[in-house]
C-alpha cells in the first residue's frame, strides 16, 4: 500500500470528523463528491456537515457572495436547500430568497413583495414545461410560441429593470409523452415541437443579459422518467426526481460560478498515458499510442476536446515527469497530435513533484492555484496534488481512453457566461506573458525593459461593445484589483450611462500579443463634494501586471476628470487575500495618504494629468 492509499485507509469517516468539530476536513472530503455528481447521498452528507458546522460557528471560505432569489413554479424548498449546497462547493456563499410557488409575476410587480425587500443580486426563473400550456396539437403553431415567448421575456424585464439584477432560467425540458409518437418531430405544432422551439427562441433572446442552464440536455443526461417524478409532484408539488434535484443545483451553480468569475482559467495536463498511449521515455516515438486503432483515435479524439478548450480561452499547460526532448518530440514528429508545443502556455517535462510543477506555472502565469484544473491518469500523482494543493480541482483519468472526453467534459470549472473575442486571445497572451519575461531577464532595468515591448494602448468609454467584458474583468479580477468590488453587469450598465460617472476600459498590445481588453475604470462623484471623483473600480488583468499599463489607464481618468469638471480624485485600496500587490499603486503614481487607512488623493488642480511615459495610445 502506498503513502496515498494508507492516508485514505486511515481517514477517519466524515460522520466522526463532524463529531469531532473537525468540519473543514469534512467538507474537504465531500466537497469533491458534490462537484462529480456520481454520489446522490453526497447531499444529505453534506447539508449535516454545513448544519453542523454553522451551529458550531463554521462555515466553508468562499470567494463569491450571492443574493440569490428562487422564484418556483412548483414547490422549490428542496431545489433552494440543494443550490445553498451546491453554491458552497464552487466557493460562493449563497443568501436565498424563497418566493411562494407560482408567484412569479406577482413577486416582480408587487411593490412590497418579499422579493423587492430582499434586493437580489441573481433571480432564478425554475419553471417546468407544463406552465406553457401547450396542447398537444396547436391550432396555431406561431400565436402559441409568441404567447409563452412574451411572457418570459416580460419577467426578464421586469428583473433587470425593476430590480437590477441579473435573470437565471432554467429552459424547459421537452415532454417524453406525448399521443403523436414520432410523428411529433415533424408536425411542427405539436408540444414537444413548440418546446423546442421555444428553447431555441429564449437561447436566441437571451444574448448575453440572461443566463440559462440547458435543463434539457440535462435530462437528456439522466434520461427524461429519470427527471420527473409524478408521485412528487401530485404529492407534494414538486416534481422532480430526488437525482434530478441534485444536478440541476449542482449545474445552476456551475452557471453561477463562470458569472462571478469563479471558472477554471488553465487546464494543466499530464502526457503520458494522458494525451498518448504509453510512456515516451520507454516506448519510444514510434511506440506511444495515437491516430491508428480503437485506442489511439480516442486519445486524438481527447486532444481534439482540449484543442477546443483553448480556442475558448483556457489556458493550456503541461506537467510531466518526464525528460523534457523526449516529451517534446512527438508534438513535432508525430503528425497524428491534434496539439502542438505551441498550444501550451508553460511546458514543464523534468522529475519534479507534479505539485511543485503546479506551483511554477502559476507563478510563471500569474494566476491563483484557484484558477488550475490538473488531469492525470495517475491516481497517485491526483491524491498527491489534492492534499498538497487543495484549491486546485484534479481530474482522475484512471478511465479507458475512449472514456477521456466524457471525464473532462464532467467537470463544471470551465462553465462560462459568455465568450468574448479576449477569452479567444488569452493563450497567446500567456504565452506572451513568458516571453516577455525572458526579455525582462537580459533588460538593463525595469524601465528599459518596459520600452523594449513597445507597449500601445486603446482606453475607450465602456459601451454596449465592451460592456460584457467589463463586467467579466469585475466578476474575475482578484489580483490587480484595488477596492475588490464585484458589480454585475446590469450595475456597472448603470453606472456607465450616468453621466456624472466615467467608465474606461483598457486595451493593450505589445510586441508579442494583443492582449485585448484587460483594464477597467469606474469614477463616480463623491455625494458630498461635487469636486471630488471617487475611484470606483480600479483593475487590470494579471496578463499585464508590470507593465505601467494601470499608470496609462489613469492618465486618461484623470484627464477625462478634469474636463468634467473635478478637482480632485480619491482612490482606496482593500486587502483581499491576492491583491497586496497592488497597495503602493496610489503612492507610487502621486497620491497624497487621507486620514482613513487605506485612501489615497490626487489634486488634479495642482498635479495635473498623470503620466504614462511608457506605454503610447494606439491610433
Amino acid at each position: 500500500m502506498n503513502g496515498t492509499a494508507r492516508e485514505e485507509a486511515n481517514r477517519p469517516p466524515i460522520r466522526a470528523l463532524v463529531a469531532d468539530g473537525r468540519f473543514q476536513e469534512a467538507w474537504q472530503l465531500v466537497r469533491p463528491e458534490l462537484l462529480a455528481g456520481e454520489q446522490t447521498a453526497a447531499w444529505n452528507v453534506a447539508r449535516n456537515v454545513l448544519r453542523a458546522g454553522r451551529e458550531a460557528g463554521w462555515a466553508p471560505s468562499s470567494r463569491r457572495n450571492l443574493r440569490l432569489a428562487v422564484l418556483c413554479s412548483y414547490e422549490g424548498g428542496e431545489l433552494s436547500e440543494h443550490l445553498r449546497i451546491a453554491c458552497a462547493a464552487f466557493g460562493i456563499e449563497a443568501e436565498l430568497y424563497l418566493a411562494p410557488y407560482g408567484q412569479l409575476e406577482q413577486e416582480l410587480l408587487g411593490e412590497g413583495s418579499g422579493l423587492a425587500e430582499f434586493a437580489p443580486s441573481h433571480v432564478l426563473i425554475a419553471p417546468t414545461s407544463a406552465d406553457l400550456g401547450f396542447p398537444e396539437l396547436a391550432a396555431d403553431a406561431e400565436a402559441a410560441l409568441s404567447e409563452a415567448l412574451q411572457r418570459w421575456l416580460t419577467l426578464w424585464g421586469l428583473i433587470r429593470r425593476g430590480h437590477g439584477a441579473r435573470v437565471i432560467q432554467h429552459s424547459f425540458v421537452v415532454p417524453d409523452e406525448t399521443s403523436l409518437g414520432h410523428l411529433a418531430l415533424r408536425t411542427p405544432a405539436s408540444r414537444p415541437s413548440l418546446v423546442r422551439e421555444l428553447n431555441r427562441r429564449l437561447a436566441e433572446a437571451a444574448g448575453s443579459e440572461v443566463l440559462l442552464v440547458d435543463c434539457e440536455r440535462l435530462a437528456a443526461r439522466v434520461g427524461k422518467r429519470s427527471w420527473i417524478d409524478p408521485r412528487l409532484w401530485y404529492r407534494t408539488r414538486q416534481p422532480l426526481a430526488h437525482d434530478a434535484l441534485g444536478l440541476l443545483a449542482r449545474e445552476t451553480a456551475a452557471v453561477l460560478a463562470g458569472d462571478l468569475g469563479l471558472a477554471a482559467r488553465c487546464l494543466v495536463l499530464d502526457l503520458d498515458n494522458t494525451l498518448w498511449g504509453g510512456v515516451v521515455g520507454e516506448d519510444g516515438l514510434e511506440g506511444i499510442v495515437i491516430g491508428e486503432g480503437a485506442d489511439g483515435e480516442a486519445y486524438t479524439a481527447f486532444q481534439e476536446y482540449v484543442g477546443a478548450l483553448r480556442s475558448r480561452g483556457i489556458i493550456l499547460a503541461v506537467a510531466s515527469k518526464n525528460d523534457l526532448d523526449a516529451a517534446s518530440q512527438p508534438f513535432s514528429e508525430r503528425p497524428e497530435m491534434q496539439l502542438k508545443l505551441e498550444d501550451f502556455a508553460v511546458f514543464l517535462a523534468d522529475w519534479r513533484r507534479k505539485p511543485e510543477q503546479i506551483t511554477e506555472i502559476a507563478v510563471t502565469l500569474g494566476i491563483g492555484l484557484d484558477a488550475i484544473v490538473f488531469a492525470d491518469d495517475n491516481p497517485a500523482e491526483c491524491a498527491e496534488v489534492a492534499a498538497a494543493l487543495p484549491e486546485v480541482e484534479t481530474i482522475c483519468l484512471d478511465v479507458p481512453p475512449s472514456e477521456r472526453v466524457r471525464t473532462l467534459a464532467r467537470s463544471l470549472r470551465f462553465e462560462i457566461s459568455a465568450l468574448s473575442l479576449e477569452d479567444e486571445q488569452r493563450q497567446r497572451s500567456y504565452a506572451a506573458r513568458a516571453d516577455a519575461a525572458k526579455l525582462q531577464a537580459g533588460a538593463a532595468s525595469l524601465e528599459d525593459f518596459w520600452r523594449s515591448l513597445e507597449m500601445r494602448a486603446k482606453v475607450r468609454v465602456v459601451d454596449a461593445g465592451s460592456l460584457e467584458r467589463a463586467a467579466q474583468l469585475v466578476q474575475k479580477t482578484n489580483q490587480f484589483n484595488l477596492t475588490l468590488r464585484r458589480h454585475t453587469r446590469e450595475e456597472v450598465e448603470r453606472i456607465a450611462a450616468d453621466p456624472a460617472s466615467i467608465c474606461r476600459t483598457l486595451e493593450l498590445e505589445d510586441r508579442y500579443a494583443n492582449h485585448g481588453m484587460i483594464g477597467l475604470a469606474i469614477v463616480v462623484r463623491s455625494e458630498v463634494d461635487e469636486g471630488l471623483a471617487l475611484i470606483d473600480t480600479l483593475l487590470m488583468s494579471c496578463r499585464v501586471i508590470g507593465r505601467s499599463a494601470e499608470a496609462h489607464l489613469l492618465a486618461h481618468l484623470s484627464s477625462a476628470a478634469l474636463e468634467q469638471g473635478f478637482r480632485r480624485m480619491r482612490g482606496f485600496y482593500v486587502p483581499g487575500p491576492r491583491n497586496a500587490l497592488v497597495a503602493e499603486v496610489y503612492p507610487r503614481l502621486g497620491f497624497a495618504p487621507c486620514e482613513q487607512d487605506g485612501c489615497w488623493e490626487y489634486d488634479l488642480t495642482l498635479g495635473g494629468p498623470i503620466q504614462s511615459s511608457y506605454i503610447s495610445d494606439a491610433q
